[in-house]
C-alpha cells in the first residue's frame, strides 16, 4: 500500500536535503572544481579553525576512514594542511589551506545561490521564521538526543554557532 509522505517532517527535511545536495554537488564540481562534501570539510574547517580528522567526520557524519581519504585527496591537491596532533602523535589535526579559503566565498555564495532559488516566493519574515524555526528543531534534536545519552561534541559545536548567530 501506498503512503503519503508529504506532510511527514522527516521525510520532507531529508528530501529537501538530498535534492539541494545533488544541485550543490553538480554545480560546486563544475563551478569551483570541489565536491559538496569537500566543500563541507572546508566549511567546517573555516568555521571552527583545525581540526582533528575525528572531529572533522563527527561533524561531516561520515566515518573517520572517509574523511581520511577525503583529506588525502585533499592535501594532495593543496586544499587542506595535514599535521601530527601534538597531543597525540597517533592523531592528525586538519587546516585549510590559502587556496581552499580563497574558495571559500563561492562555496557559500553558491549555498546563498541555492537557498535563494529555494525559498522563491517567500518574503523575507518567512524566511526569517523558517530559519528560526529549523534552528530550533536542531535545539530540540540536540537536547533529546543529549538525554538520551547521545553524543554531544557536535551538538554542544552546533549550540555554540548559534550563540554566534544571535
Amino acid at each position: 500500500m501506498k503512503r503519503a509522505l508529504e506532510n511527514r517532517l522527516g521525510f520532507l527535511i531529508g528530501d529537501i536535503a538530498r535534492r539541494y545536495g545533488v544541485i550543490y554537488d553538480r554545480r560546486a564540481k563544475q563551478e569551483i572544481e570541489l565536491t559538496r562534501a569537500q566543500c563541507r570539510l572546508i566549511v567546517y574547517l573555516s568555521a571552527y579553525g583545525e581540526l582533528r580528522q575525528t572531529d572533522l567526520a563527527m561533524f561531516a557524519d561520515v566515518s573517520p576512514m572517509t574523511v581520511a581519504r577525503m583529506v588525502d585527496r585533499m592535501e594532495t591537491a593543496g586544499w587542506v594542511r595535514r599535521q601530527t596532533d601534538p597531543a597525540d602523535r597517533r592523531a592528525f589535526r586538519v587546516s585549510i589551506t590559502d587556496k581552499a579559503d580563497d574558495r571559500l566565498d563561492a562555496a557559500l555564495l553558491l549555498g546563498d545561490d541555492l537557498t535563494s532559488k529555494m525559498t522563491e516566493g517567500f518574503s523575507q519574515d518567512e524566511v526569517d521564521t523558517l530559519l528560526s524555526m529549523l534552528k530550533r528543531m536542531r535545539v530540540n534534536l540536540a537536547s533529546f538526543n543529549e538525554a538520551r545519552g547521545g553524543a554531544s561534541g557536535e551538538d554542544d559545536a552546533t549550540q555554540r554557532a548559534d550563540a554566534d548567530d544571535r
